[in-house]
């Protein structure tokens, strides 16, 4: 049964306590689905890339049961070993298994200032040669890099965005769970200067929906443009 705004219960308490436990305020914890539930409802659901309708139907549900991070990772404390990743066996069609282990990492967000790091993303960190312990340090690249060796794939274990341009061979046309690469800030796009990189989603028009990290300091899905775009990548070889 879906929950939407005017519900009340304990399917609300629980809805409601996992919201803020991903880092959506939800209001008071009263079992109430007002304005406030809808709202962090809604923002849940764009960051999970599903259609931001404030109604807790099967998919969101699915999605939130799914994600890992969100406000008491934030706080950095524990062994990441608690939040251990399973090797995928299968994927939903159209999704290579490396999807899986991202959308996962879903609400994983850096902590508040003057917490801790959040333990996550400093794991992240650590495919990399850069080996950050900060989750203030640029990360796209880190979380794809984490993500790619999680799957049994050898990342480019580079810290910068812009590393995977020559990761793997190009695709001449888009495949969900490509490695996409962008250009960021003023000029020309080039092989230097500020980057961005995530794992694709769906290409729109003049958009590209981006599954990534350090996306507004968190795991999510977003919208970036299109005109950016450098590059998709593909794994040279796959498990």
């Amino acid at each position: 049964m879906a929950l939407r705004r005017g519900d009340r219960g304990a399917p609300v308490f629980d809805l409601q306590r996992r919201l803020k436990a991903l880092g959506y305020p939800p209001g008071p914890i009263d079992g109430i689905f007002g304005p406030r539930t809808e709202a962090a409802v809604r923002a849940f659901q764009r960051d999970a890339g599903l259609v931001p309708d404030g109604i807790v139907g099967p998919r969101t549900r699915r999605a939130l049961a799914r994600a890992r991070g969100g406000a008491a990772a934030g706080r950095g404390g524990g062994d990441p070993a608690a939040r251990p990743v399973r090797r995928e066996r299968g994927a939903p069609p159209g999704e290579p298994r490396w999807m899986a282990i991202a959308r996962r990492e879903i609400c994983t967000r850096e902590a508040r200032a003057g917490q801790p790091p959040n333990a996550r993303i400093v794991e992240y960190h650590q495919s990399t040669s850069l080996r950050a312990t900060s989750d203030r340090t640029p990360w796209c690249a880190a979380f794809v890099s984490w993500v790619l060796e999680q799957a049994g794939i050898r990342s480019t274990r580079s810290a910068r965005a812009k590393s995977y341009l020559d990761w793997g061979h190009a695709l001449d046309a888009p495949r969900v769970g490509a490695i996409a690469v962008f250009h960021r800030g003023p000029g020309a796009p080039t092989a230097r200067g500020p980057g961005h990189v995530g794992f694709l989603v769906e290409e729109r028009e003049n958009a590209v929906l981006l599954l990534g990290g350090n996306q507004s300091n968190h795991v999510n899905i977003k919208s970036y443009a299109k005109s950016r775009l450098m590059a998709y990548r593909w794994p040279a070889t796959s498990p």
